[in-house]
């Protein structure tokens, strides 16, 4: 499980995307997901539960709820991620208790509006347009709640984690330091972890790291020492063996190959 720094951070953002056979690990940021399916099955997971969307099915995510993406045969889906402030009303009916904060309501819900998907893709669209499509993902998922959600126990501190490790990667860190500076047990915070994101904290922060190195290594010439301090390792050596362990090839393998 990783946490997506662009769609946690930014305002007024909103992506979209078309795939086919869609399969994405398990990940969480600041925003809403809506996705539908249009031809095909796809798996949606939300913490521990499972959601099947069929053709014509859609789910809007909730903001901060790890979720991920399975196809078994096929699938061909539209995903759409927007920032709260495109439907304010909406996140404060939310915030004020309207909806099950603490667990989160979700459900599948018809949506075969082809032409509003469309309308989305089109970066001209107008903003009364954009807004009235946006709340329409809302507002037929807040009439179609069904289905409570069970969600981790420590959700908000999961959340306060993540954050901290987005602020602080590119330094040294460590998981006492950080049960020192957010005044909680060292072996509660590594239990945490392992439960969470099956893996220890050390392990973690490195994935975040490479990400964050490969993202650099894609978009930018800066060399290899330069991107390996920026993203916090503590070596060159330490940069390619992790780099290695999650990407299957070295740095420099990865950037030659994305440049083919």
């Amino acid at each position: 499980m990783y946490f997506e720094t662009k769609r946690s951070i930014n305002s007024n953002y909103i992506y979209t995307q078309d795939d086919e056979n869609l399969c994405f690990v398990s990940h969480v940021h600041n925003s809403y997901e809506f996705i539908t399916v249009l031809e095909g099955e796809l798996e949606c997971s939300v913490y521990h539960n499972t959601f099947t969307l069929k053709q014509g099915t859609a789910m809007l995510v909730l903001p901060n709820h790890v979720h991920g993406y399975t196809t078994n045969k096929y699938s061909r889906s539209f995903l759409c991620v927007f920032s709260a402030d495109y439907v304010t009303d909406f996140y404060n009916e939310i915030k004020n208790g309207s909806w099950d904060k603490g667990n989160g309501v979700y459900a599948v819900f018809d949506y075969t509006d082809n032409g509003g998907i469309e309308l989305l893709k089109n970066r001209k669209t107008n903003k009364f347009i954009l807004h009235s499509i946006l709340y329409g993902f809302c507002g037929r998922a807040y009439n179609s709640m069904v289905k409570k959600v069970e969600t981790a126990k420590d959700e908000e501190l999961i959340i306060k984690l993540l954050y901290y490790i987005q602020q602080n990667y590119d330094k040294p860190i460590s998981l006492k330091q950080l049960a020192k500076e957010m005044g909680y047990n060292y072996t509660y915070l590594s239990n945490i972890f392992n439960k969470n994101f099956g893996c220890g904290f050390s392990r973690f922060v490195n994935r975040f790291r490479v990400d964050n190195a490969a993202e650099l290594l894609r978009t930018t010439n800066n060399g290899m020492v330069q991107i390996s301090n920026a993203c916090g390792f503590e070596s060159i050596r330490n940069f390619n063996e992790q780099f290695k362990l999650d990407y299957g090839v070295t740095p420099t393998e990865y950037r030659a190959k994305r440049r083919e």
